[in-house]
């Protein structure tokens, strides 16, 4: 932890600041506690003034309700009448699953696509770990007892700990199925669901034709397929001097790529590059190209892959060529050689019906996720059956600390 006096000059930094939030993390003391960092999420309650879907009434109404060690709890509030803004006071988390991706250590190979024995083995210890926690929170969340659905599941949102503890963040676009929700700012009716909800690549294809009933614990399950996805697609080399400088990849996965792609312009150890993992879909052009862009990978829907689709709004608006479905292993060239069930995993995840996706609760017990998990020495061991918090003399803070 920091001394006073190396924060003297920085107690406060501004994390983000978009049209629906600002977040921003300080040195500062609740309820009388020991100064921490800890993150002020602030937006404003003014319906007007809200950027729609975004509700942050509703996201401290349902963190408030949550206790899930993979869950971001909420420390305290501050609600500002006069200016009409809602704060909450979370802990500060420092590193999200977005930059554990962009290591080049996040792989089975050398830079030379070369097999690492030893780096494989922790790739496939804190991937299984990751993947293991979020499934412990999305089983919580999913569960008939409280049904609620992240959706906006992506590497962003998933933070870690330096010990490796997973916590999923951001609620401001959730659905509450059987929550009061007369309070919120955008209340939904079951039958008239947004479905401009969750981000870029990491959106479900029934989002994209405009559906408004669906069961939005779906959309996380396919969330979920994606971002394990990109676990294991191919680390780009980018460069600062490149005229796109916007946050999400320039590509999709491209098949048969190699664990690493240096462009012709570039070079390793160039001074302003650095990695970036390829999604699996391409979400950088609009809704109809990121249908194609999953329809090149998963096959155009037929009426035997995706009996129900033409039933969405607007599937016939837009006539797609028909494609057949292709290796899904040709897109991920960074697959652990030792663990190949993993692709199945996400196969039954990117299922197109999505009463066929297979649930969080489900996929705790997928081959992938068997035998020994590591999880960090905080994890309540009560909740699991088969966790370990060592292996081989080493925890799990150990292998986040060589990935970084």
């Amino acid at each position: 932890m920091d001394s006073a006096e190396d924060l003297a000059d920085d107690r406060y930094i501004l994390i983000e600041e978009g049209p629906a939030s600002t977040v921003s993390r300080s040195w500062a003391a609740l309820d009388e506690e020991e100064p921490r960092w800890i993150v002020a999420k602030s937006a404003t309650f003014r319906k007007r003034s809200s950027k729609e879907p975004h509700d942050i009434v509703k996201e401290l109404r349902v963190l408030s309700k949550l206790s899930h060690i993979n869950v971001i709890p909420v420390l305290s509030h501050f609600k500002d009448a006069a200016a009409s803004m809602l704060t909450m006071y979370m802990p500060y988390t420092p590193l999200s699953l977005s930059q554990i991706l962009a290591s080049p250590h996040f792989t089975p190979f050398t830079l030379t696509s070369s097999p690492e024995p030893a780096q494989e083995r922790d790739m496939v210890i804190l991937a299984k770990s990751i993947t293991f926690q979020i499934l412990q929170a999305l089983a919580y969340l999913h569960d008939p007892a409280r049904q609620i659905a992240h959706r906006d599941l992506k590497p962003a949102n998933i933070l870690l700990t330096p010990e490796g503890r997973v916590t999923l963040i951001d609620f401001g676009i959730a659905r509450d199925a059987i929550g009061d929700s007369r309070g919120d700012l955008w209340p939904e009716e079951p039958e008239r669901l947004y479905f401009e909800v969750s981000t870029g690549p990491y959106r479900a294809p029934e989002l994209l034709f405009g559906t408004r009933t669906y069961d939005a614990r779906t959309i996380d399950l396919w969330s979920l397929g994606t971002v394990l996805a990109e676990m294991f697609t191919a680390l780009r080399l980018r460069s600062d001097d490149e005229e796109d400088t916007d946050d999400l990849p320039v590509y999709g996965a491209q098949a048969g790529d190699s664990p690493f792609v240096v462009p012709p312009r570039l070079q390793v150890g160039q001074p302003d590059t650095y990695w970036l993992r390829d999604s699996l879909f391409n979400g950088r052009r609009g809704e109809i190209g990121l249908a194609w862009s999953i329809f090149k990978i998963r096959g155009t829907p037929t009426d035997e892959t995706w009996p129900t689709f033409r039933d969405l709004p607007q599937a016939s608006s837009v006539e797609f060529t028909v494609v057949s479905r292709a290796s899904l292993a040709s897109f991920l060239p960074n697959l652990p050689p030792s663990s190949p069930e993993v692709l199945d995993l996400i196969e039954k995840l990117l299922a197109y019906p999505p009463a066929e996706r297979l649930q969080a609760v489900d996929a705790l017990h997928h081959e992938w996720c068997s035998g020994c998990v590591v999880l960090p020495a905080e994890y309540p061991m009560d909740r699991v059956e088969r966790a370990v918090f060592e292996l081989d003399g080493e925890e799990l803070k150990d292998i986040v600390g060589r990935m970084l």
